[in-house]
């Protein structure tokens, strides 16, 4: 219904066909892809936006290696702590002490138990 009025004032050409050049649009701009929800007779997306600017990044003292992991996280959504020191050539305790300071700043959420990887 929402939608209906911008197909009859030409906003758009037709429903639904925007849904792949959303998805795409995120892609290249580095974000998560929409999540689309169908709840209790409802159809929700969510687009997420980047608030992470480079102006926000810098006031956040983080040092190279969170700035990598946030670059990574902005798309994949998710990263452990053994990903983590892959990716950043880290050791288990300087990589476990990032994300400790990630997850303070308010940047990342710790989702699970510590396992063997940290």
């Amino acid at each position: 219904m929402i939608a209906e009025p911008f197909f009859w004032v030409r906003y758009i050409a037709k429903l639904g066909t925007s849904t792949l050049d959303m998805i795409a649009l995120c892609r290249e701009a580095g974000l998560p892809e929409p999540e689309c929800r169908q709840d209790c007779g409802r159809w929700t997306v969510i687009l997420w936006r980047d608030w992470l600017t480079d102006k926000v990044l810098a006031g956040l003292q983080l040092n190279d290696r969170q700035r990598q992991a946030i670059t990574l996280l902005k798309t994949a959504g998710r990263l452990s702590n053994a990903d983590y020191q892959k990716l950043t050539n880290a050791i288990k305790k300087t990589a476990s002490r990032d994300l400790e300071d990630l997850t303070r700043k308010g940047l990342v959420q710790k989702i699970g138990e510590t396992g063997r990887g940290g």
